[in-house]
């Protein structure tokens, strides 16, 4: 009775857990139109989303140019849906009248590819700052794989990150996703945001302070160590980095922060 007990409260810990660092979900494709009909597939992107996606009872969705990527054409987009919870996320067209007839029609027919969507769950708990905006409309996206067992390794450096940018003052945002279907096992999606090119330019001096605050915290050298046991967590194969801005004329109107 006591193992039955302990099991149970186990779990119950672990579901309350996960409600506490996952909330927020995004599912997400690649489209990559037929060539020659770049400026046709977005005119009909950008109408479909005013018409279907506007309003507040909408299913959001937001657009991104791709501007490097090894995932995405060079001439294609990439295509977002958003949901406060996972149970309200989008699917499809969502029973919206008349949506997939005017998909088929005014979109669907300038598109070459469409990668299958993935899905995924925001880890707040790594998070500072997961606000949509054209304030910061570039997004560095990194793509890892992490080796099973060894979540806790990768994650410590970035659940702790949050408040070592408090603390250091610096303006830096940073959103971290995991993916929940549609992926590679272990897929985690880590995504910085920039408001030019030149806000990712190497030796402007935000690292190092959030480096000292970082050891501040947590204590001399833990920069160094728990990013090690972070590098050390991740598959040799399927890390990649990807740059897209963001695309407001074709996406829903933008959340509140």
């Amino acid at each position: 009775l006591k193992g039955i007990m302990k099991n149970f409260i186990l779990i119950f810990a672990l579901i309350i857990n996960a409600n506490f660092i996952f909330s927020q979900a995004i599912s997400y494709r690649y489209i990559k139109p037929k060539k020659g009909h770049g400026q046709d597939l977005r005119k009909g992107l950008e109408n479909k989303t005013k018409k279907y996606n506007s309003k507040e009872s909408d299913p959001r969705i937001y657009t991104f140019a791709i501007r490097a990527s090894q995932r995405g054409s060079m001439s294609g987009v990439l295509r977002m849906s958003y949901g406060e919870t996972l149970g309200k996320l989008s699917s499809g067209g969502s029973g919206q009248p008349g949506m997939m007839e005017y998909w088929m029609e005014n979109v669907d027919k300038y598109i070459e590819s469409n990668s299958p969507s993935e899905i995924f769950t925001l880890r707040k708990s790594a998070t500072h700052n997961d606000a949509l905006g054209t304030e910061k409309p570039f997004r560095r996206v990194f793509h890892y794989i992490i080796k099973p067992g060894q979540w806790d390794k990768f994650w410590k450096v970035r659940d702790n990150l949050p408040k070592a940018i408090e603390e250091s003052g610096v303006d830096f945002d940073v959103n971290a996703f995991q993916s929940f279907a549609g992926g590679p096992r272990g897929h985690v999606r880590i995504v910085v945001f920039g408001k030019d090119m030149k806000s990712f330019e190497p030796g402007s001096g935000d690292w190092q302070k959030i480096r000292s605050a970082y050891e501040k915290i947590y204590g001399e050298d833990s920069w160094d160590i728990d990013w090690e046991l972070s590098r050390n967590s991740q598959r040799e194969w399927g890390n990649s980095v990807e740059l897209l801005e963001f695309m407001p004329e074709l996406s829903s109107p933008l959340l509140d922060k």
